[in-house]
C-alpha cells in the first residue's frame, strides 16, 4: 500500500516495502477467494506504482527497507493521500489506519467529497483533520481601555422575576380557604380570597348612591371608579413571599424577593370574600398565599433615551449572591416617582484603586470608570427592576448607578 508521512523539510512522500505488497496481495486474496494468478499480481503492481508522466522519480527499491520518494511539497504539512485507480475510502481506511470502519471519519476529513462511494484517480485524500490556514494578521488587538465607555443599544427581551414592591404587596390578596377539602390545591380549584382593594361592584355602589344624592340636588354627575379594584374576571398571579428585600444603606424595606406558583381568575365579587378559580399551578398552592395583578414573565424592553439625570444606589440582586456579573437582575433605589422610566439606562460607576479595600489618599482625585450598564425592566413607584447588559467586573451591593441625560 501507499503511505504518506511527513519530512523535516515539510515535504509529502510516499513509501512501498515489502509489508505493503504482501498486505496488498492478501487483500487480493480475500477478495478473489483464489490464489493469485501472475498476471493479476503484475497488474496489481503495475497499479502500485507511481505514474511518471507527472515528472516522478521511479521507484528505487533497496534491501533493507521501504523505498522512499518525494510526491509533492507541502504547504500545510497536512498529511494526503492521492487516490489510485481501484482505491475506495474503505480500502484507505484500512491501507492507513489497519481499520476499514474508519471510513465515515476519513471521509469527515474531506468535505470536497460529497459521495463517499465515488472517489476517482488522482483525487487527494486527507488523512487527518485539515488545520486552518495561516492569515496574516495580527493575533491579539489592543483596545484604549476596557472601562473605556460603551453605550451599547440592544433591544433585550427580559424576565420579570419573582419581585414585588412593598405597595403592591400591602394590597395583595390573601388565600383564606377553598371550595374543596384539601390542604394542597393546583389547577381548576376553587379559592376563596381577601382582598386589601375594594370591591369594585361595591365602589359602584357607592358612586350610585352619591350620584342619585347629587341628582336631587340638581348636580348630575356621571359614575365613575376611582382608583384600583377587584372584578369579576380579573386575573391574578398567585405567589409567595421569600423573603424582604432592604436598603443596604437606610435598612428600610423596599420590596419582596417571591416565588410564582400558579395564576387565578375572579369569579365571584359578591361577598367581601372573592371567589376564584385556579387557572393554572406551578407547584402546590396553600392557604395563605398571596395574589397580586397579573403580568407577562417576559417581556421585550427597548431602550429609551434618559430624559434626565438621576443618581441611585443598587440596593439588591435578585439572585442570592454576594456579587453579580453580566445578564443578572439587580434592585435600584430610584423609580417612578424619581422620573425612572422602563428602558432607561444606567451607567454602574466606580471611583478609587482598583483592588478594593485598598485605601486612597483622596477619592476625589480618581475618575468615575463605568463597570456596567444596566437597562430597567420594570420602573416601581420608588425603585426599579433592571437587567445588568454589560459588566466589565463584579458589581456589588451599595454601588453606585448613574442615568446620564441624552443616553
Amino acid at each position: 500500500m501507499t503511505t504518506t508521512v511527513p519530512t523535516a523539510r515539510g515535504l509529502q512522500l510516499r513509501a512501498v516495502g515489502r509489508n505493503a505488497v504482501a498486505k496488498l496481495k492478501q487483500t487480493l486474496l480475500r477478495r478473489i477467494g483464489a490464489p493469485l494468478a501472475l498476471p493479476t499480481l503484475a497488474l496489481a503492481m503495475a497499479l502500485m506504482s507511481p505514474a511518471t508522466s507527472r515528472g516522478q522519480v521511479p521507484w528505487m527499491v533497496e534491501s533493507e527497507g521501504p523505498t522512499i520518494k518525494m510526491e509533492e511539497t507541502a504547504t500545510t504539512g497536512e498529511r494526503i493521500y492521492v487516490v489510485q485507480p481501484g482505491d475506495t475510502l474503505w480500502s484507505i481506511a484500512e491501507g492507513f489506519y489497519d481499520e476499514p470502519w474508519y471510513w465515515p471519519s476519513l471521509w469527515s476529513y474531506n468535505p470536497q467529497i460529497t459521495n463517499p462511494h465515488q472517489i476517482y484517480p488522482g483525487d487527494v485524500v486527507y488523512l487527518s483533520r485539515r488545520r486552518a490556514p495561516m492569515t496574516k494578521q495580527k493575533a491579539i488587538t489592543f483596545a484604549a481601555s476596557r472601562y473605556e465607555r460603551r453605550r451599547p443599544t440592544p433591544v433585550t427581551l427580559a424576565r420579570r422575576v419573582g419581585y414585588i414592591s412593598a405597595r403592591d404587596y400591602r394590597e395583595s390578596g390573601v388565600i383564606e380557604g377553598s371550595r374543596e377539602e384539601r390542604a394542597m390545591l393546583g389547577t381548576l380549584d376553587e379559592v376563596y380570597t381577601r382582598f386589601g382593594l375594594k370591591r369594585c361592584s361595591e365602589v359602584e355602589k357607592a358612586s350610585v348612591a352619591d350620584a342619585a344624592r347629587a341628582d336631587a340636588e340638581g348636580k348630575g354627575e356621571d359614575v365613575e371608579v376611582a382608583g384600583p379594584c377587584v372584578r369579576d374576571g380579573d386575573r391574578y398571579v398567585v405567589y409567595r413571599l421569600e423573603r424582604p428585600v432592604v436598603h443596604p444603606n437606610t435598612g428600610k424595606t423596599v420590596g419582596y424577593k417571591i416565588n410564582f406558583v400558579g395564576e387565578a381568575e375572579v369569579v365571584n365579587t359578591k361577598r367581601n370574600i372573592v371567589g376564584m378559580v385556579l387557572t393554572k399551578s406551578h407547584s402546590e398552592i396553600t392557604r395563605g398565599d398571596l395574589m397580586t395583578n397579573l403580568f407577562e414573565p417576559l417581556t421585550s424592553v427597548t431602550p429609551r433615551t434618559n430624559d434626565q439625570e438621576v443618581v441611585a444606589t443598587i440596593i439588591d440582586f435578585h439572585h442570592e449572591s454576594g456579587a453579580v456579573g453580566q445578564h443578572s437582575y439587580i434592585y435600584l433605589d430610584k423609580g417612578a416617582a424619581h422620573g425612572v422610566k422602563r428602558g432607561n439606562r444606567f451607567e454602574l460607576v466606580w471611583r478609587g484603586d482598583g483592588l478594593r479595600g485598598t485605601a486612597v489618599r483622596d477619592i476625589k482625585d480618581y475618575p468615575d470608570e463605568q463597570i456596567g450598564i444596566a437597562m430597567v425592566v420594570e420602573a416601581y413607584d420608588q425603585h426599579s427592576l433592571a437587567y445588568l447588559s454589560a459588566s466589565v467586573r463584579e458589581i456589588e451591593r451599595g454601588m453606585v448607578a448613574v442615568m446620564p441625560p441624552g443616553f
